[in-house]
């Protein structure tokens, strides 16, 4: 019997041939991969009102996702690259970010002078703000990462349309500049994106800043500012992280932060444990996100504590155990309570909310 990563690659394969002949028989160096992650969580108090909620979440670590990626020679150390990645939910099976490669779409170029593509790709702040997360650990995020406190605004969009990327690194120095075009008739600013970030690496020692922005597509709209600078030291089997985060929004002068510092340990070579504290604070005309008559929250903060196991039961499959508190104050609660809960709360000064996951991850 073939193990479930071999024929999931074969019906890929399969699958893609009747779309991809000319290309997977011209570039055999085309390359199927993916991730299929998803937990079993319970969550107390997720609404503010005292109700607990058990679910089946998708993606419980790591973005649950296929894609294809390859390159073709092109002579003189350079070379033609590209990338397609789709994004699916576990739980439900749909596809996400309404895209069938929501995730990543790009073709460039690339060669010792570095790459250039262009497409729909990762800008700075997500590459590097990662890499800084305590609990990322190169898996990926968690359902409930404490970066996603205050409503999943330190990364931006994550991923920007119409984009344009330059990549290079020369030994322990990784530099990216990323510039995605608003494409709105009359104006080259309004709705476009773009930022930088610089990377070291080099004997255990990280360290990592990166900006970006995004101008409002229309007049008087709303211009996002995000920034992530971060460190780390790995000495034996240890790693610790230390980072910051932020983010300025031009509508109300809203300003959200966060801080946080870890430390991740290699215990055997199966078991992986990682633990962290995170600070969030808010403060200027903060509102809430998804309502329809948005509403005013002002200022709060958020203390996070969570820790996270992994146990490899092989190469590519490992199941995990996570756990999280999040504390919330002032408008932070409603912050909070309007991106799990669904509805912001505004009458409660303090709310409480535990998390507990238990999930599987398997690699192909």
């Amino acid at each position: 019997m073939k193990r479930p990563g071999s024929w999931m690659k074969t019906a890929c394969a399969c699958l893609l041939a009747g779309a991809l002949p000319a290309v997977a028989g011209a570039a055999p160096g085309i390359n199927i991969y993916g991730v299929i992650s998803s937990g079993l969580r319970y969550t107390s108090n997720i609404d503010g009102r005292h109700k607990d909620q058990v679910e089946v979440v998708s993606s419980g670590i790591g973005g649950s996702r296929w894609g294809i990626s390859g390159s073709e020679d092109l002579g003189g150390g350079d070379k033609a690259v590209f990338l397609l990645e789709n994004g699916f939910d576990t739980d439900t099976g749909k596809t996400t970010y309404d895209a069938l490669f929501g995730r990543q779409a790009y073709v460039g170029l690339a060669g010792a002078w570095g790459s250039l593509t262009f497409g729909r790709q990762y800008h700075a702040v997500n590459n590097i703000g990662w890499a800084f997360n305590p609990l990322d650990e190169s898996w990926g995020n968690y359902w409930s990462d404490p970066l996603y406190t205050g409503g999943d605004i330190f990364f931006q969009d994550y991923r920007v349309n119409n984009s344009i990327v330059y990549k290079h690194k020369k030994g322990p120095v990784s530099v990216q500049l990323d510039l995605g075009l608003g494409e709105q008739p009359g104006s080259a600013r309004r709705g476009a994106t773009f930022g930088g970030g610089l990377m070291f690496e080099q004997d255990g020692l990280a360290f990592g800043v990166a900006y970006d922005e995004r101008r409002a597509a229309t007049e008087g709209g709303n211009t996002l500012k995000n920034y992530s600078v971060g460190a780390s030291y790995a000495v034996g089997k240890a790693t610790a992280y230390l980072g910051h985060m932020g983010r300025r929004e031009s509508a109300g002068d809203a300003r959200f932060g966060i801080s946080f510092a870890g430390l991740g340990y290699r215990l055997t070579p199966a078991w992986h444990l990682s633990g962290a504290y995170y600070r969030y604070a808010q403060r200027g005309g903060v509102r809430t996100q998804f309502q329809a008559a948005l509403l005013s929250l002002g200022s709060g903060n958020a203390d996070v504590f969570a820790a996270v196991a992994d146990y490899a039961l092989s190469k590519r499959t490992s199941a995990f155990l996570e756990a999280d508190a999040t504390i919330a104050r002032g408008g932070a609660v409603g912050r909070e309570t309007e991106y799990w809960g669904g509805a912001p709360v505004t009458d409660v000064d303090k709310s409480t909310r535990i998390g507990v996951m238990l999930g599987l991850r398997h690699q192909f």
